[in-house]
């Protein structure tokens, strides 16, 4: 969600239509060499690429976890300013990371809890 106007120029966010329907695809950390195995991906699979021409502040996309995207490089001159919310299913358990921000994100969003315990830290609460 942008919290500021945003344009193509500023890197909106691109999907690949379809790509969630074969599950994770690949576990990569992000990286150039992950990108360009995505890109491959989405070209040997012939999937749609979509993205809005423009988003006002507060505009959202939504998206389930495995569609491929990405938010190209910002090539204006104006900070992209914008905000991610994830939600998660109710009852979902900490499962082991597979790549090194998957660690970083178990420390930082889940407080390091037990794998197989409840994903219900102070940082994710449930929203009824």
């Amino acid at each position: 969600m942008p919290l500021v106007d945003i344009d193509v120029d500023m890197g909106m966010l691109t999907f690949a239509s379809g790509s969630y329907k074969k599950g994770a695809v690949f576990n990569h950390e992000i990286s150039d060499e992950s990108e360009a195995a995505f890109d491959q991906y989405v070209k040997d699979n012939n999937l749609p690429i979509t993205r809005a021409e423009t988003m006002k502040a507060g505009d959202t996309t939504w998206h389930r976890g495995f569609t491929i995207h990405q938010a190209p490089g910002n090539k204006s001159n104006q900070l992209r300013e914008v905000m991610t919310i994830i939600y998660i299913a109710d009852g979902a358990r900490i499962i082991h990371y597979k790549n090194s921000q998957q660690k970083n994100d178990h420390h930082k969003w889940l407080m390091d809890k037990p794998f197989g315990e409840l994903i219900d830290s102070p940082l994710n609460p449930l929203l009824l």
